[in-house]
């Protein structure tokens, strides 16, 4: 069975600099996939041909059956895929209940968003994503006052807002507390029930906690893929990178 998200033979040059060589993936639906290697690896890079940030020198992006290599962000974000950065891009000045409401929104007008924009199925997809991500409390107060892990947790929230069939993440517990990082990996588990998922991340422990497989890039090119036992058994994948991070 063909997987919701198939990467084929993708390669992205810049200038003379292969940053992304040959790399291919197969995402299966309901599954969460973390993207994991050095820095430097291309994981970023391949998010960024995932969602058409950037274009690719060549190869494939394959998403639902249909071609998506190269389109424009909007299109293949309208199209089903969802993208969380690292450093999170919420609209500080607004409520937490505003930014969820100008994410569930197709509408490119913000203003339009906020006063006029009233869909039947707003307020009860608004209620299950604040308590989802634990901020049922926060809907009233400004995004600008949230601590670090909850305005992590308002762009994962305005993201899934809008119900996207897969859905990319950079880093997401990167600067969080302990605590935050139990709170997000039960908020990832919850999440993969219904949501495809790609999360490119460095904590090991976090990648062990939520992963269904383990992808490891090296060097733009995929080095190993299975479970994560699968991934910490291979000596490749010690020789590159979980020794470097033990050490560290």
């Amino acid at each position: 069975m063909a997987g919701l998200l198939e990467i084929h033979n993708l390669s992205k040059s810049f200038d003379t600099i292969k940053v992304i060589d040959d790399f291919s993936l197969e995402v299966v639906e309901g599954t969460l996939c973390c993207l994991v290697g050095p820095n430097g690896a291309g994981k970023t890079t391949t998010m960024d041909l995932i969602t058409g940030r950037i274009k690719p020198s060549s190869g494939k992006v394959v998403f639902a059956g249909q071609d998506i290599t190269a389109q424009p962000e909007h299109v293949i974000a309208r199209a089903g895929i969802g993208r969380k950065f690292q450093v999170p891009a919420v609209l500080r000045d607004l409520t937490v209940r505003q930014n969820l409401t100008v994410a569930f929104s197709r509408q490119t007008n913000p203003f339009w968003n906020l006063f006029r924009f009233r869909s039947p199925g707003l307020e009860r997809k608004l209620d299950e994503i604040a308590t989802l991500a634990g901020l049922t409390d926060r809907l009233g107060e400004r995004a600008g006052i949230l601590s670090h892990g909850e305005t992590q947790w308002l762009e994962i929230g305005m993201v899934l807002m809008q119900e996207p069939r897969l859905m990319l993440m950079d880093e997401p517990i990167a600067g969080m507390t302990e605590s935050e990082i139990e709170k997000t990996a039960a908020i990832f588990k919850e999440l993969r029930k219904t949501t495809t998922l790609i999360v490119v991340e460095h904590d090991m422990g976090f990648v062990r906690e939520i992963a269904d497989v383990v992808t490891v890039m090296h060097m733009g090119s995929l080095l190993a893929q299975g479970t994560i036992q699968d991934i910490e058994a291979d000596p490749r994948v010690r020789d590159v990178y979980l020794g470097e991070q033990e050490a560290a």
